[in-house]
């Protein structure tokens, strides 16, 4: 396979980012968002990490300094997406379009 099918991703989030973490029953990353203006609360399921790929420089930013939350137990399956992420920085890596949910 020479071209990974990634999913599209909401950039620019990280003006409402709270916390990512890993859901210990679907192993899928939250990342979790709150509206200040109407504090209300979302989150972008994020299923295979590499779909992180597709983040904007901004958000890319914003999960490597903010390191991913998990029990113990999920340690593992939340250091595949840290370790995205980590490459992403590091690489400077991201998507280069810039797209936000309606």
């Amino acid at each position: 396979m020479r071209n990974m099918p990634l999913k599209k991703m909401e950039q620019e989030f990280y003006t409402e980012f709270q916390v990512w973490y890993c859901d210990p029953k679907t192993a899928e990353a939250v990342i979790a968002m709150k509206n200040e203006e109407t504090w209300m609360w979302r989150g972008i399921r994020v299923l295979d990490p590499m779909w992180l790929v597709n983040c904007s420089k901004k958000d890319i930013e914003f999960l490597f300094f903010m390191k991913i939350s998990c029990l113990e137990d999920d340690n593992e399956q939340a250091m595949q997406f840290q370790k995205i992420v980590n490459v992403c920085y590091e690489k400077d890596t991201h998507s280069g379009h810039y797209w936000k949910s309606n």
